[in-house]
């Protein structure tokens, strides 16, 4: 549940990780969550760190002028202003979820707080000193934050552990399926650069789609033919949509118009070639896995439904001019 109940919160935040420590002596407060007040410098900290993961996945494309860039021409909100908008969307879920530490008996054991001291030297070492001063990290700070971090998580968990969606049996059901691709794309080597294959090659590997299909149709057996060809096959499992599955599309749509036992003739697709072998009306394991994955997708959209709740009901002040002392203007490699 943790895992996918990360993607309530910003990606750095992940790297987070229980429930709040003491704020120091006359830091001013930038905003505060029914009373809790949330200092200048934790404002400051997630700004700066957020701010190195959208640099980090922006800065290539954007240049250095990117936090001045509109990204909404309607409000004229610029990319500093987003960042701050979702910095402070996710505090505020992290310390809400953490009032109600108490209401579901949540705390941190012996256990968490050692993985947390773990995770403190990790993250201290991780990044260079100059953005943690900028940031204002020092391990007592971030053992803090990994704490209230650790324990929205464990809150999530707790709020929907007794929830148990209705969800439909054929949404669940899986049938078996085995399938090979021959890619015409190219290889990649250790790095992940792809050399793209030949005409020739391309043309090569086509012959190789069809050898495949021929031999495992009179034998009746795909993974053998692929086996037999130097090819990996993939023994996998189909549902009645597409929707969420993460096999190719165009395959899983041939492989339901096959009967059980049943080889497609070769399917086209941008990645090359696939054959695929209807192999069962019924996948036990594929079954069980997707009873599992809906049931997190329901539990997850559960917890949203609550987290929304507490939120709209959220005495939150804002002390805008303590906030607006962060400017989000150099990018932070002029800092290293």
């Amino acid at each position: 549940m943790r895992k996918r109940m990360a993607a309530v919160v910003l990606a750095v935040c992940m790297a987070l990780g229980g429930c709040g420590g003491e704020k120091a002596e006359e830091e001013p407060a930038a905003f505060t969550i029914n009373g809790e007040e949330i200092s200048l410098r934790e404002w400051n900290f997630y700004v700066r760190m957020n701010q190195m993961q959208w640099e980090k996945d922006g800065l290539e494309l954007y240049g250095d002028g990117m936090w001045s860039r509109v990204s909404e021409e309607e409000t004229g909100t610029t990319m500093a202003d987003r960042l701050k908008e979702e910095v402070l969307e996710t505090i505020c879920q992290t310390h809400v979820a953490c009032q109600h530490a108490e209401e579901y008996g949540v705390s941190l054991d012996e256990g968490r707080k050692q993985e947390i001291e773990e995770r403190t030297e990790a993250f201290m070492g991780g990044y260079h000193e100059a953005l943690l001063d900028y940031a204002g990290a020092d391990p007592e700070f971030v053992r803090e934050k990994l704490s209230e971090r650790e324990c929205s998580l464990l809150v999530a968990e707790a709020a929907v552990a007794d929830y148990e969606p209705d969800i439909p049996e054929e949404d669940v059901h899986r049938e078996g399926i085995c399938y090979v691709l021959i890619s015409t794309t190219g290889l990649r080597d250790a790095q992940g650069n792809l050399t793209p294959y030949t005409e020739e090659e391309v043309e090569e590997r086509t012959l190789l789609a069809q050898t495949v299909c021929e031999t495992a149709k009179e034998s009746g057996n795909l993974k053998e033919a692929a086996e037999e060809a130097g090819l990996t096959p993939i023994e996998a499992s189909m549902g009645r949509t597409n929707e969420g599955d993460g096999h190719e599309p165009r395959m899983l749509d041939a492989a339901r118009l096959l009967a059980v036992g049943e080889i497609s003739d070769p399917v086209w697709t941008e990645e090359g070639w696939f054959v695929v072998q209807h192999t069962s009306d019924y996948d036990q394991v594929g079954t069980d896995y997707w009873r599992e994955h809906l049931t997190e997708l329901a539990r997850e959209e559960e917890y949203k439904r609550i987290l929304d709740g507490w939120m709209e009901e959220a005495d939150i002040e804002i002390h805008q001019e303590v906030m607006d002392q962060v400017e989000v203007k150099i990018v932070l490699k002029e800092l290293l």
